[in-house]
């Protein structure tokens, strides 16, 4: 494994799995190989010298150039990269390097950093007067050299000991933050040895996890074993506490890289001129964690790996777990969903064992013949063979009752009554609990229950809403209806077999990664349908100090606004944050709009508003300010607009106006008018902030698409030139 910079805590990792053992015990002979200016990594791994290697972000660069190469992991998320000079020479902006002698080794000055903040500042590389690098700070104080290129973590502190005082420019505060210290290795080791791949990032990922968790620890194994700087034990802890940061940094899972992040460096690079080929990406990121992002130990990951996960579910529980087309097999479903989620952020590998009933559900979780089911609530009969995951969802348990009964104040009303409940829900043993007088009569599933509800062989039915509506609806039941709530919610769980501890913390991280937003959009998917199909009418009572109740809310358009019914429509129109519309709401006023302009011609226009540098802002002064942040400028929005257009919230920190009626003249000077009104506000605790705009008309001949995507790649074009701009698509 080749080092690419002189030992120091930049490789603790490394030096902790090779020295705890971590690698032998991985079945594994590590050799560290020292760093050698003359070998550099990327040369000695693609020779065959070296099996494996750390590069920077310039290791795209080489792929392009047809080298195959394949990223394993990206140790820091956010780079220690910084330019550093003594603080008497007063170099403070890229534009001071101009004419300055610079320190950079070759592949920092082909990293995505260096050339874009440069290229943002309208300086070409030429400008630069680039010297072999010494590797000793002392140079930019004894006059060798004006700048040196490395890391904020460790020559600034070396420096500041010997009371040199220093000035640095990060690319970072400039808008380019990218992965550093990236574990890469060939596409023929990963084709003819993929259980050593595995093992060596399991191995060391482990040796980084140690390293963090005992700084002090590994400083002091660094500077008696791997010190061929000399330094201090005070400047490795140093060094290691600052690592540490961007090793977590936006709470990423240690060693994660993405696609995703690489393709935004490879539309730099094309952007500064540097040829791209999109089809050199594929491949280029280890699949086994290309996928993962969720923070899991290593421990975790090694499950994972060696596991392949076996989830179970019946079809009958809509519109948590059903089937849309019985011969497909596929699940569907807000628990389907949700699982999805888990699944794609987990990279975990899975099979489906579909169950006929929930007895059987329960009993593959028994004899441990699958390991997880989807949607269930905590229940103490299950706790010796069950583990259970955080909730992720919370439903109130409602009763339904025949048309004819107008309200139910409770279940006391229900004493001496038949009440049909699924066989093993745990509101069933709730409610015998504590309303021993209620004869509960068991169902194989509430679709049964409400066949026999309308029989009249049973008095009601109780399961939790979205259930009994979405049932109430499909099967026709216009005899039904919901008369009341219990006081028993229902929280929406996995379980998970209780041999498996591993997987109820995976499931329990990712559940925490899910955003509201993202939850509101599966709901939206399941439930605002379901309410928007339905047909009649009911009313709401309410009683005393209790809220009101929300009756018959997926199948009556007409109904008073109670506690879950409020919640309900919110989830369907309007994102949480801003109050703003949401997404599914501006893609029905698209439709409106342009169904509009095909009767009649008369155009419409779309803006799409993207906050300029919004991650510096979250990374800078947190995501609560980030959230106020995007308050405010939704406050701006809503104030500038006329009251037949519509804005809305289209996605993080993207908005989108649409503005009927009107051309894209029009659009332009509200985009005007919009950036003259940000351009004045105070912001609290950033107090400016800029914006980039791009709008579009519909035109003849146009899909809704069409309009949308001219907008978005204007939108791009005014990003990709500065941003705090405005272009017609």
């Amino acid at each position: 494994m080749k080092l690419q910079w002189a030992d120091q805590f930049q490789f603790a990792g490394y030096y902790v799995a090779k020295e705890k053992g971590f690698y032998r015990d991985a079945g594994l002979d590590v050799t560290i190989q020292k760093f050698d200016p003359k070998k550099l990594a990327i040369d000695e791994v693609m020779s065959g010298r070296s099996t494996y290697g750390i590069g920077r972000s310039s290791l795209l660069i080489d792929r392009m150039h047809g080298k195959n190469i394949v990223a394993l992991s990206a140790i820091f998320q956010s780079s220690p990269f910084i330019l550093l000079s003594q603080k008497s020479a007063d170099i403070k902006t890229p534009r001071d390097l101009i004419g300055k002698r610079v320190m950079m080794t070759q592949d920092f000055q082909d990293s995505i950093s260096v050339r874009a903040m440069l290229n943002s500042q309208d300086i070409r590389m030429g400008e630069l007067k680039f010297l072999e690098h010494s590797y000793n700070p002392l140079d930019i104080a004894n006059g060798k050299a004006d700048v040196m290129a490395c890391y904020i973590s460790n020559e600034p502190f070396v420096l500041k000991e010997k009371g040199i005082e220093t000035n640095a420019i990060s690319p970072e505060a400039y808008g380019f933050d990218f992965y550093s210290d990236i574990l890469f290795t060939t596409e023929s080791e990963i084709h003819n040895h993929p259980k050593r791949v595995r093992a060596f990032v399991d191995a060391t990922l482990k040796g980084w996890e140690y390293a963090f968790a005992h700084i002090p620890e590994t400083a002091n194994l660094i500077r008696e074993r791997y010190n061929g700087q000399n330094k201090s034990l005070e400047s490795l802890i140093y060094e290691g506490e600052v690592l540490k940061t961007l090793a977590y940094r936006g709470n990423q899972p240690l060693g994660a890289i993405t696609v995703d992040k690489f393709r935004r460096i490879s539309d730099i690079y094309r952007v500064m001129g540097l040829p791209q080929n999109e089809k050199r990406l594929e491949g280029f990121i280890y699949e086994d964690t290309a996928h993962q992002t969720v923070p899991m130990s290593v421990d975790e990951r090694s499950f994972l790996h060696v596991n392949t996960i076996r989830y179970t579910s019946t079809y009958a529980w809509p519109p948590f777990n059903f089937s849309s087309n019985a011969n497909s097999g596929e699940l569907q479903g807000i628990t389907a969903d949700f699982w999805k989620l888990i699944v794609e952020r987990t990279g975990m590998h899975t099979s489906f064992v579909p169950s006929p009933t929930w007895a059987a559900v329960v009993d593959a979780i028994k004899t441990k013949t699958a390991d997880v089911t989807l949607g269930t609530s905590i229940s103490g009969d299950k706790e010796p063979y069950a583990l259970f995951s955080k909730p992720y969802a919370s439903f109130p348990n409602v009763i339904v009752t025949d048309k004819t009964i107008d309200f139910i104040p409770g279940l006391d009303a229900l004493e001496g009554k038949k009440v049909a409940i699924g066989q093993g829900y745990g509101i069933a043993d709730s409610i015998a609990k504590k309303y021993p007088k209620i004869t509960i009569m068991g169902v194989e599933d509430t679709r049964e229950g409400l066949k026999l509800l309308s029989s009249g062989r049973v008095d009601a039915v109780i399961d939790i809403l979205p259930v009994v509506a979405y049932l109430i609806n499909a099967d026709h039941h216009l005899d039904l209806k919901i008369s009341g709530t219990t006081e028993f919610d229902f929280e929406v769980r996995m379980m998970v077999r209780n041999d498996y501890p591993e997987l109820k913390s995976i499931i329990d991280k990712a559940i925490d990664t899910i955003t509201v937003a993202e939850r509101q959009k599966i709901f939206n998917r399941y439930i605002a349908i379901t309410y928007e199909k339905s047909v009649d009418y009911s009313w709401v009572y309410g009683i005393g100090l209790v809220a009101l109740f929300i009756i018959s809310i997926f199948i009556y358009r007409q109904f008073e606004m109670g506690r879950y019914n409020k919640r309900l429509l919110r989830m369907a129109t309007t994102d949480p944050l801003t109050q703003l519309s949401n997404r599914i709401r501006l893609d029905e006023k698209l439709v409106e709009c342009h169904q509009y302009y095909q009767r009649t011609q008369r155009s419409y226009s779309v803006m799409i508003i993207d906050l300029d540098h919004f991650k510096r802002i979250n990374d800078t002064y947190g995501h609560l300010i980030g959230d106020i942040s995007l308050v405010n400028l939704s406050q701006i929005l809503r104030e500038s607009i006329r009251d037949i257009d519509i804005v809305g919230r289209w996605g993080g920190e993207e908005f989108m106006i649409i503005c009927p009626e009107t051309n894209i003249d029009g659009a332009y000077h509200l985009a005007e008018k919009i950036e003259e009104m940000i351009s004045t506000y105070d912001f609290p605790h950033i107090h400016t902030l800029t914006c980039s705009f791009g709008i579009s008309e519909c035109r003849e001949g146009d899909r809704i698409e069409n309009v949308v995507g001219r907008a978005d790649n204007a939108l791009y074009r005014s990003k990709e030139e500065g941003r705090n701009r405005i272009y017609k698509g």
